[in-house]
């Protein structure tokens, strides 16, 4: 395995990681602001979420994470989702399947990991298998 290493002045901060360049930044706020209303709820519990897991060490940054971390990150999610949608008195969100619901966090979850970690990459250049190396 290949490791690089940064000098201590060019490191970023572990807690939030690297800073999306000023096009990228708009370009995910763009999208996100086309998400539905249901999904945009969600993604921010996530973020919220993604947040609280996003230290030096943090399995989230492992190689290959777990299953049943992410499957327990996903499940803490849906407890919140479902909490606000049982406080909520107008204008409320109901989902249709608790199993709906779940898979929805789940496919938010990963996306969002994907992208803090690939923010968190020390260079920029695409994930290519090994049998595609240069």
């Amino acid at each position: 395995m290949d490791y690089y290493r940064e000098p201590f002045y060019l490191q970023r901060n572990p807690m939030i990681g690297m800073h999306l360049t000023p096009e990228e930044s708009r370009d995910l706020e763009y999208v996100r602001e086309m998400y539905p209303k249901a999904f945009s709820k969600i993604q921010e519990q996530v973020e919220r979420e993604c947040d609280r897991q996003e230290f030096a060490g943090s399995m989230m940054f492992d190689e290959y994470p777990d299953r049943l971390s992410m499957r327990r990150i996903a499940n803490r999610i849906f407890d919140e989702v479902k909490k606000q949608e049982g406080n909520c008195k107008k204008n409320c969100i109901h989902y249709p399947d608790n199993q709906w619901l779940k898979d929805i966090i789940m496919v938010l979850l990963l996306n969002e990991m994907c992208r803090r970690r690939q923010k968190r990459r020390p260079n920029k250049r695409p994930f290519l298998p090994p049998w595609q190396k240069l």
